[in-house]
């Protein structure tokens, strides 16, 4: 089902009956193609089989995913901060669709509602907060189950190709995939900008290939990226010694074993490392600390 506020004249329409329109500080542009809200629908129709997976989907606005995300049929979170659209969303959209459910509010403080579900996630999320959202996803959402998210292209491109502490953090919890990149006169108002779709696949744990299941291991994971990653142009041996992060003596002699029995060459810089490189130093750091 479509959207009946997918077009730029629809739209104009509802701000104008409302006598609203759209807010900044939201990060609100709307999505009017079509073609791109199908390729999203059609890109997770196959991840979506197993009958279990519940979905979510990040600040609905005017509804122009949400149609055809609920559509699929499956029990649906929206998360919606503006009252206009919550408003909407009782009065045109939940009447249709008996298994939606509407969470009102600031999605970080209601992202707890999904922790426990086995969940796929949709969002078009604002750029200040699009690392806060994803990262509380793969902490917390213990059965998270991959995600589409329309993020600035400039940030996706960043996340994929570079190695920095956000793209080696996320490593350990998930894959991220470019998906497509989203010209800005794909939304209205149109944004200075242009978007990207990107896909975020659990990994899979293998005897290879660990997996943070602890609060406990996931601080030290991030511990780990912070000291190393906090003198990104300086050598690990250095930002071992000198970051504040590693002040622990515990911690510091540890990450420092680590190191040698992952061959990783002190005198390295984080970013002339790969991500399994990374991944290696962490799961020995673990090791150690739990002897």
């Amino acid at each position: 089902m479509k959207s009946p506020y997918s077009t730029i004249s629809n739209i104009q329409t509802f701000f104008e009956a409302k006598g609203i329109r759209a807010q900044k500080k939201f990060g609100q542009n709307f999505l009017i193609d079509q073609n791109i809200v199908n390729f999203i629908v059609n890109s997770t129709e196959p991840l979506l089989i197993d009958k279990s997976i519940v979905l979510a989907e990040i600040g609905i606005g005017l509804g122009t995913l949400t149609y055809p995300v609920l559509s699929l049929d499956k029990k649906t979170y929206l998360f919606e901060i503006d009252n206009a659209y919550i408003q909407l969303t009782k009065e045109e959209i939940l009447p249709k669709f008996p298994k939606a459910v509407l969470l009102e509010g600031d999605a970080l403080e209601n992202l707890f509602h999904i922790y426990n579900e086995k969940v796929f996630v949709y969002g078009n999320l604002p750029y200040h907060l699009t690392t806060e959202i994803i990262n509380t996803l793969v902490i917390h959402c213990r059965n998270f189950q991959g995600g589409i998210f329309m993020v600035q292209k400039e940030f996706a491109e960043r996340l994929v190709k570079e190695t920095s502490s956000l793209s080696v953090f996320l490593s350990a919890f998930c894959e991220v995939k470019y998906l497509k990149t989203v010209h800005k006169n794909c939304f209205f108002p149109i944004p200075k900008i242009h978007s990207a779709l990107i896909l975020l696949s659990p990994k899979k744990e293998t005897p290879k290939r660990w997996k943070l299941k602890t609060d406990t291991e996931v601080e030290l994971w991030s511990r780990m990226l912070r000291t190393l990653f906090w003198g990104k142009r300086k050598q690990i041996q250095v930002s071992l010694r000198e970051s504040p992060f590693s002040e622990d003596p515990e911690f510091r002699e540890a990450l420092g074993k680590a190191i040698q029995s992952a061959g990783v060459p002190p005198t390295a810089r984080p970013e002339e490392l790969n991500r399994e490189q990374f991944l290696t130093l962490g799961q020995h750091l673990l090791d150690y600390l739990s002897k």
